[in-house]
């Protein structure tokens, strides 16, 4: 059974012992959990990670089917989960836990995954997708959180910040727990602080890096690309600002086609877009279809996949991906 992660009265009404929490939004998975699982009555919370199960099931087994008289509720969080858990969790859910709830922390799986279909389609499991929060989402999140701690900061600075953490709330939490810290003893805070606190000295090259290959700025590539150096520990936060931007671009490009005007669109778009990024955002958008942005999509999401296994190459791969993109004709008419 689907559960939509926004649907948070459905999850808590749910009696179901096994749940499946799968995507690349880890943050906001975190914060489910410890919202609605962790409370003070939860119980008894175990963690495992998959490769320690599959090096010793019986002991997992023993954990989950061993009861008591006296024996309290038990919380057990496995996360990695990879199509190699599937018949231990396909075993796990003809028995009967009572006192037991089970969540499996998977990251990005695919439709055909075994697991996703299981959980999919039998009543009594929960599966709950945790996509990528949209920048509209952040911003909202970001915003609350600070009028709620009185800190005052500009609306481009929330931006700064939402940008910088590539889609996932748990980055954003990070960043703005780094600035409720500093506001003890500053109630206002500036741009340049902001830039400090986030090293986002260095990180604003990702960005433009990334806006100038979607706005197929070919030279503009080559000179970042050859004026900073990036290594392998770099890609990943790359692939995550790619696809944060792919995103917004895919929102535009949505509600361009509602009101048919691409600088209107722009200046209609919340989170706002400030007006010297209004240029290079115009000709992103008038360089890409919404086929393209699916497929460009795609393709970095499995390169993430990819990355995680192994990101010996992974500095090349994402340079290489990033100066085809940005020599590519658009194909627009």
């Amino acid at each position: 059974m689907i559960i939509k992660s926004f649907n948070l009265n459905d999850l808590r009404k749910s009696n179901s012992n096994f749940f499946l929490f799968y995507g690349s939004n880890d943050g906001y998975k975190e914060e489910i959990i410890n919202e609605i699982f962790l409370g003070k009555d939860s119980g008894e919370v175990i963690r495992y990670d998959e490769g320690q199960i599959l090096n010793d099931k019986n002991s997992f087994f023993e954990t989950c089917l061993n009861e008591s008289l006296f024996e309290e509720k038990k919380i057990i969080i496995v996360s990695r989960i990879t199509s190699k858990f599937y018949e231990i969790i396909k075993d796990l859910t003809e028995k009967n836990l009572s006192n037991k709830k089970i969540i499996l922390n998977s990251n990005i799986l695919e439709k055909k995954s075994k697991i996703r279909q299981l959980f999919e389609k039998e009543k009594n499991l929960v599966c709950v997708p945790f996509y990528d929060d949209n920048a509209s989402s952040l911003y909202k999140i970001a915003n609350d959180f600070f009028k709620k701690n009185k800190i005052s900061i500009s609306s481009e600075n929330i931006n700064l910040i939402v940008n910088n953490c590539a889609g996932d709330r748990k980055n954003l939490k990070n960043e703005m727990d780094k600035i409720l810290n500093f506001s003890f003893t500053n109630s206002t805070v500036n741009k340049d602080q902001i830039l400090k606190l986030i090293n986002l000295y260095e990180n604003e090259n990702y960005f433009e890096l990334i806006d100038s290959c979607l706005a197929k700025n070919r030279n503009k590539v080559f000179k970042i690309i050859n004026s900073n150096t990036f290594n392998r520990n770099d890609a990943m936060i790359l692939i995550r600002s790619f696809i944060s931007r792919l995103k917004r671009l895919l929102e535009l490009k949505k509600l361009s086609k509602i009101i048919g005007n691409n600088l209107e669109t722009i200046n209609q778009f919340k989170p706002p877009i400030f007006w010297k990024d209004k240029e290079i955002v115009t000709s992103q958008m008038n360089n890409w279809t919404t086929e393209n942005i699916y497929t460009l999509l795609d393709e970095l999401n499995s390169l993430e996949i990819s990355f995680k296994k192994n990101n010996d190459l992974s500095c090349n791969v994402i340079f290489d991906l990033i100066f085809n993109t940005s020599n590519k004709t658009s194909n627009l008419p």
